[in-house]
């Protein structure tokens, strides 16, 4: 199965992934007025099918970064068993399914281990990606509604090609510049 899908980062960071054809830096991430990107399934790479929506992240990335140019990315990529979350198998079920199976005769690991809420947070990731891997899945199509579609990709080497340029702009002021390859 293979899609078009989208990432918005600071125009420095994509002339990197363009350039090595490889994303570095996960997810997890906090932006500014406590705005936060987080990898709610664990440590992967996180797409998006909406252009406009990476756009906005675009602008959070570069913002955080003081950066004056954003970018769009937009790559192939393709799943050979996706785990499929929308309204008939949501994400409380996901996360209550995987903690289950984690933790089945085990303890869950009390607030008091976790040095804060973030640690938890990533913790619940980390096992929902552990128990999505251990059931063969090689990461997560998440119909959000019918229009918005987030990719989760576990193994970018394998899933992920032809990384390019979508659209460039600057972010100070009004005025976007965008640049189309």
């Amino acid at each position: 199965m293979t899609r078009c899908a989208y990432r918005g980062v600071s125009f420095s960071e994509a002339k990197m992934v363009v350039d090595r054809q490889k994303y570095e830096r996960n997810e997890l991430r906090a932006f500014q007025n406590g705005i936060a990107a987080r990898s709610s399934f664990g440590d992967g790479v996180y797409l998006i099918n909406d252009k406009e929506l990476a756009a906005q992240y675009a602008f959070c990335h570069a913002e955080v970064e003081d950066k004056e140019l954003a970018a769009v990315l937009s790559q192939k990529i393709c799943f050979k068993n996706p785990f499929i979350l929308n309204y008939q198998f949501t994400e409380p079920r996901l996360r209550k399914e995987a903690l289950r199976w984690k933790y089945k005769g085990k303890d869950f690991p009390n607030k008091e281990e976790l040095n804060n809420p973030k640690e938890l947070y990533e913790q619940i990731g980390n096992d929902i990606k552990e128990y999505l891997l251990y059931h063969l899945y090689d990461g997560i199509i998440y119909h959000v509604d019918e229009e918005i579609i987030y990719y989760v990709l576990y193994d970018q080497e394998n899933q992920i090609k032809d990384i390019d340029m979508e659209l460039i702009f600057n972010i100070k002021g009004s005025k976007k510049l965008p640049f189309y390859f």
